[in-house]
């Protein structure tokens, strides 16, 4: 599956907010609750933590879930036999709100 962002969605990195949390997981403190992106669609607001924006910003309509995956995995430090079922289920939510269009392979 390719997943892309829908082009209805408007979004943007926090920057300040984003280093600081980059910061924190480097020297593994907490960061799962820092907020470093905001999604804008419809009438609302949402904020992504690290982890969720860093996948975000890997979903292009180019990019599979196995290369997700693998990114997120390596940049965390983290199994991709776990991640991936993470991963699969962050962009079906992201699916189901309509900020992600998801195409098969």
């Amino acid at each position: 599956m390719k997943p892309k962002r829908n082009p209805e969605v408007m979004w943007r990195v926090e920057k300040g907010i984003y280093q600081r949390a980059v910061e924190l997981a480097k020297k593994g403190e907490d960061f799962e609750d820092i907020g470093v992106l905001s999604i804008m669609y419809g009438n609302s607001i949402h904020q992504l933590n690290l982890v969720g924006a860093e996948i975000w910003m890997r979903i292009n309509g180019i990019n599979d879930v196995d290369k997700i995956t693998q990114e997120i995995s390596e940049l965390f430090d983290a199994d991709p036999e776990e991640m991936r079922g993470d991963v699969e289920e962050f962009i079906e939510s992201l699916r189901e709100r309509g900020w992600v269009l998801v195409e098969e392979n």
